[in-house]
């Protein structure tokens, strides 16, 4: 029996968003596959139990994959957090230690979605490798012309600049994690005082690039696919090729929760999966929390996709309400 285990780390705000990207694992499995499972691990520190029930009883709907939220509990985690990240984007980092029975694992953020059978990522050989991981998109800041007049991003991505070579550093959202090899080179101390050695401008992702220095594994933006072509113009002409192929056809895309699930094409990919949830009222509401249900919404939905599109996809009645407004 092959077993994967897929690591996740939310607070209880961020569930709602999480269980469209496991929805999306659980549809893309391979249900040919019976001798494999899927283990999925929710870090964390204050879900409820009316989430984890909602959560168990989606993830229950599929055989081969199980569910379990592990309450993290350090003796200090007063980590340095700064702008929308949250304590919690750190306990990805502990996934070797307290999960000693695991060689290898996965890691995802919850603002994606996923178009494959996971599997295909997990079986990459990472013999030689710390950690697989996707080029961060804000590498191409590092090949703007204008970047040294961006002094705050320039504070931001300040670990990144430091680098012997900045367009290697990765995104810390998708990991293929060595988790046996990282056991043999650092302590769980190590991790604990490299945390608190400085104030990482991108926190846990800085860390990440930190410990797996010429030790990672570089997937193609396909794996990892985030919709900001503004942005991936400046890469570097390999990566941008890259870029360009992988925006045709992403294996998982990468978004960010509550402003851009409409960038075409991706927009029907997220409510696929968002609409096949317990938390789909939730997502919605949060997007109106956010501003995002207004006239400059719809008109984009029906400019760009279409109302017939969108109503294909959307399928549950109380979404096209809100998304009336």
């Amino acid at each position: 029996m092959q077993v994967i285990p897929i690591f996740f780390s939310a607070n209880d705000n961020y569930v709602p968003v999480m269980s469209v990207m496991i929805r999306s694992i659980m549809e893309n499995a391979d249900p040919s596959a019976t001798l494999r499972k899927y283990e999925i691990i929710i870090l964390h520190r204050d879900i409820s139990l009316d989430s984890m029930k909602k959560t168990r009883e989606m993830v229950a709907e599929f055989p081969a994959f199980s569910v379990d939220f592990h309450e993290m509990v350090l003796e200090n985690i007063d980590f340095f957090v700064s702008r929308h990240i949250t304590v919690e984007s750190y306990f990805r980092l502990f996934i070797p230690y307290r999960f000693p029975q695991y060689e290898k694992a996965l890691y995802f953020d919850g603002d994606m979605i996923c178009k494959i059978d996971v599997s295909e990522l997990f079986e990459m050989d990472m013999s030689n490798y710390l950690i697989g991981g996707v080029r961060d998109i804000a590498v191409a800041w590092y090949f703007l012309p204008e970047k040294k007049e961006k002094r705050a991003w320039r504070k931001t991505y300040e670990y990144m600049l430091s680098m012997e070579n900045p367009a290697d550093y990765i995104n810390g959202g998708m990991l293929l994690i060595n988790s046996e090899k990282i056991r043999q080179t650092y302590s769980e101390k190590d991790i604990v005082d490299i945390i608190f050695s400085r104030e990482w401008q991108v926190h846990d992702q800085d860390i990440i690039n930190f410990l797996a220095k010429n030790k990672i594994l570089h997937l193609g933006y396909e794996w990892d696919f985030i919709p900001r072509w503004r942005w991936a113009k400046y890469l570097p002409q390999d990566l941008k090729d890259n870029y360009i192929e992988a925006q045709k056809k992403p294996k998982i895309i990468h978004y960010k929760p509550y402003s851009c699930w409409w960038c075409v094409p991706h927009f029907e990919a997220f409510w696929k999966y968002a609409t096949r949830t317990p938390f789909t009222e939730d997502i919605i509401n949060k997007m109106d929390k956010h501003g995002l249900l207004n006239e400059d919404f719809t008109d984009i939905v029906k400019t760009r996709i279409g109302w017939k599109t969108m109503l294909k996809t959307m399928i549950q009645e109380k979404l096209f309400k809100f998304l009336r407004k």
